[in-house]
């Protein structure tokens, strides 16, 4: 039996579903991160399970051809990447088989899966950003993995270029304004986190309070005028005792309110509130790869449609498409997203997907699902619904592939097999990391 603390020589059998390597010692599973496949490494173990170890990287003994120097100076110390040691193209590649063998593994049968469309910058590249403020250090930093101990860095490297001299800034207005810094132990200070987003050309930066208002505005915003041309500053009202970064509450104090975009041919405005994808790439990579899957004779239901994007952009190729959401706010939001673009083939339904979905179908003809659902997947009742509609065609966008594995296969027991895997295709949404994207469409099979 493995002890804490042990250290241990092994080699790297596989790549488990975190991008992390897999030993094994008489059977025993051990996870290693920061390790690759053929590598043999040193260890010590840190955690010892019923079933499985986790192991700390100690030393590369024997190197695998793919492992190369990771850009960023706090690789490892950070949990914001996961394998920055491994070479790009084949990340890639561990990631489309990571889907193939998570879908395998879940669905029981076997699956072809396309290469991971790469990203066309697999550093710099996030449009989106949300730092802690560390009471200790007084300066902007991220989460060590696994904890909430916050490391100081003067940069991340798989963020935008922009976000360097937002981090100067804000370290900046920090040391001169004197602004206490929440503490998650004692719930007492006002900086929580700074939040900030950017179209390519405008930024917009949230500053997370646990508070009502802010110290030395006026100074922050001398400050970011002397790096950045147009921006725009708001407060977030968090008084929350939890983890949860952003609440309901924003306070809107100086400059653009909104960054505005135009994709598809599609207008729209996002904010710091909103959802949208952090790779602008990849995003719209994604969008044409759905888009090619319609025909204009084709009615659309777009299942979790949120503030409507997907359900406008559909709207350019199919003959009508209906979305359905829960959330009013979304879909008052929707609305008025069609109603700016003048587009007259949508209808914006405010509702459970596994009470409308069925009405639609039942009366539409030649419809296909379009389902893009949060990283917990659908629910139950909405592949029940589906599986009993049986539209012609379901291309499912998911950023899990554990629960798109077990959605699918749920679909396919309850509809009683009558759909086919048509195409599988991983996106490399979230470069250096271990986290993917992928498009699943279905067809039925007549």
């Amino acid at each position: 039996m493995l002890k804490k603390n042990e250290t241990l020589t092994v080699v790297i059998e596989s790549m488990g579903c975190n991008m992390e390597g897999v030993a094994k010692l008489n059977g025993f599973v051990i996870f290693v991160p920061f390790t690759i496949i053929g590598e043999k490494v040193e260890i010590k173990i840190l955690k010892v399970q019923k079933d499985f170890a986790y192991g700390k990287l100690l030393k590369v003994i024997q190197a695998s051809k793919y492992r190369v120097q990771s850009l960023c100076p706090y690789f490892s110390k950070c949990g914001g990447c996961d394998c920055q040691h491994i070479d790009y193209k084949y990340a890639c590649k561990l990631k489309a088989d990571m889907v193939k063998s998570t879908l395998e593994h879940i669905c029981k049968c076997s699956f072809n899966v396309n290469e991971t469309v790469a990203s066309i910058n697999n550093y710099f590249y996030r449009n989106k950003v949300a730092f802690p403020v560390s009471p200790t250090t007084r300066t902007i930093g991220m989460f060590a993995p696994n904890s909430h101990r916050i490391i100081e860095i003067e940069n991340c490297f798989i963020q935008e270029k922009w976000v360097k001299n937002l981090i100067e800034v804000v370290n900046d207005y920090i040391k001169q304004s004197n602004i206490e810094i929440y503490d998650e132990q004692t719930h007492l200070g006002l900086l929580k986190y700074v939040v900030a987003r950017s179209n390519g050309k405008d930024v917009l930066v949230t500053m997370v309070v646990n508070g009502n208002d802010i110290k030395d505005k006026n100074l922050l915003i001398n400050q970011l005028e002397k790096k950045f041309k147009d921006f725009g500053v708001n407060l977030n009202i968090n008084t929350q005792k939890n983890n949860v970064i952003l609440s309901e509450k924003f306070k809107h104090i100086y400059g653009i309110s909104d960054l505005s975009f135009k994709e598809f041919g599609i207008k729209y405005t996002v904010n710091n509130a909103s959802f949208l994808q952090v790779n602008n790439y990849i995003k719209n990579e994604i969008y044409s790869a759905v888009l090619k899957e319609i025909s204009n004779s084709e009615n659309v239901i777009d299942g979790y449609s949120g503030a409507g994007l997907m359900t406008a952009m559909l709207s350019t190729k199919a003959k009508h498409v209906y979305g359905v959401e829960v959330v009013k706010q979304a879909v008052d939001s929707a609305n008025e997203l069609i109603k700016n673009n003048n587009i007259k083939n949508v209808t914006n339904i405010c509702g459970k997907c596994e009470v409308e979905i069925p009405k639609l179908i039942s009366k539409l003809t030649n419809a296909t699902i379009v389902l893009d659902p949060p990283r917990k997947g659908c629910d139950l009742k909405v592949i029940e619904a589906i599986s009993i509609a049986k539209p012609n065609k379901i291309i499912y966008v998911s950023c899990a592939p554990n629960t798109l594995a077990r959605d699918i296969k749920n679909l396919m027991e309850l509809s009683g097999g009558v759909y086919k895997v048509k195409n599988i295709t991983p996106f490399d949404m979230f470069p250096q990391t271990k986290h993917i994207e992928t498009m699943c469409v279905l067809e039925r099979i007549d």
